[in-house]
């Protein structure tokens, strides 16, 4: 289990006194980013939930698309019931009318041809799991980014060639 102070609830639980524990450095952020993004700059599908995104991910997708067309393959794995709920308040409509694909019940993890574009060499995924899953299970290199970064992705065809200003 992994508690992380100030964002997991129940991180200030007291813990046993045999529990591992570690301190992570900016620095340690910083190579995890550098490993999780040997793929080139390049990308040809923006690949988003693993296992599933959420419904608040889901709707901050579409509003950052603020209803404009993607420029590449985008493809969203949700759980039925978080594909429901965005049908009704319509956040599913303003997806696919930006060209997002949704992909219901399947992890990144389990997706393959044809589902998963054969022409897709590069990957960008805002999920660390695919990130680090990803070339293993699909043959593809990977980029890892935040949400933004896979919107500017999915119009411009590249991930962003830097660190993220905050492990600068």
């Amino acid at each position: 289990m992994l508690h992380v102070e100030g964002v997991t609830p129940e991180a200030d639980m007291p813990l046993r006194d045999d529990a591992d524990r570690r301190t992570v450095t900016r620095a340690d952020l910083a190579a995890t980013w550098v490993s999780l993004n040997p793929g080139p700059e390049m990308v040809e599908l923006i690949a988003i939930g693993s296992p599933h995104a959420s419904a608040p991910e889901c709707r901050a997708l579409a509003a950052a698309l603020a209803g404009r067309k993607v420029a590449i393959a985008t493809m969203i794995t949700a759980g039925r019931a978080i594909i429901a709920e965005l049908r009704r308040d319509g956040t599913l409509d303003a997806l696919e009318a930006s060209g997002v694909q949704i992909i219901p019940d399947m992890c990144w993890c389990s997706i393959t041809e044809p589902v998963f574009p054969p022409e897709a060499r590069t990957v960008m995924t805002n999920s660390g799991k695919y990130a680090h899953y990803g070339p293993g299970l699909s043959g593809r290199a990977l980029r890892f980014g935040s949400l933004a970064d896979c919107v500017a992705a999915a119009f411009s065809g590249h991930a962003p060639k830097a660190l993220p200003d905050w492990l600068a």
